[in-house]
């Protein structure tokens, strides 16, 4: 019978560890139930306020962009080829760069300088890959730039060369590009497309 005695208090001993075993697991899985709830609900304000932030994004574009486009326009019908006189050369190829984009011109990059072959500025338009060269002169630009644009149209593979100045050119140059295809597009193209664009030039801070 004492071995009866000794039994007892081990088979309850049991039972109590396997009933705070189950707890033990219940609440694990409750917790772990919880902290999953908890991470979702987190998760879910994190998406609101994303999309929140996404669409107040895209309604300010909806309302800006055009505003902006539609000021430049209004206060683009007083800009004028002069405007660009105080820029400087590279200003005046990034300015140019800028409102040919506004123009619809596409992949418009710059050729960089030094090097450029003649060319500023490649561009494509309506299947067309053109080569421009720019000119920030105060007097009319003359043979040379029209020959060193034409040779440029033709090293980058090019279908249309284009000599953009801020002035007029001379006799002689319109003569040449006349018999090389070269267009030259003087001052008043230059206004056309900045009053298209209502972009202002400015020097670079």
């Amino acid at each position: 019978m004492p071995g009866r005695r000794d039994e007892q208090p081990g088979c309850l001993g049991r039972m109590v560890d396997g009933f705070l075993d189950v707890l033990d697991w219940i609440a694990e899985g409750i917790g772990n139930v919880l902290t999953g709830l908890i991470t979702l609900f987190f998760r879910g304000i994190l998406m609101v306020l994303r999309l929140l932030a996404r669409s107040i994004w895209l309604l300010l574009r909806l309302i800006l962009f055009p505003l902006a486009y539609v000021m430049r326009r209004i206060t683009g019908r007083y800009l004028t080829a002069e405007k660009c006189a105080s820029l400087t050369g590279t200003e005046f190829e990034e300015y140019a760069a800028m409102i040919l984009r506004d123009a619809g011109f596409r992949h418009v990059e710059s050729t960089g300088g030094s090097g450029d072959q003649g060319v500023d500025i490649l561009c494509e338009r309506n299947g067309r890959r053109y080569a421009i060269q720019c000119k920030q002169y105060s007097g009319s630009v003359g043979n040379a730039a029209v020959q060193e644009a034409y040779a440029g149209m033709q090293f980058y593979g090019c279908d249309k060369a284009v000599v953009l100045c801020t002035t007029t050119f001379t006799p002689s140059a319109v003569r040449l590009a006349k018999s090389t295809g070269v267009a030259l597009w003087d001052h008043r193209m230059l206004t056309r497309l900045m009053r298209n664009s209502g972009r202002r030039p400015r020097h670079r801070r």
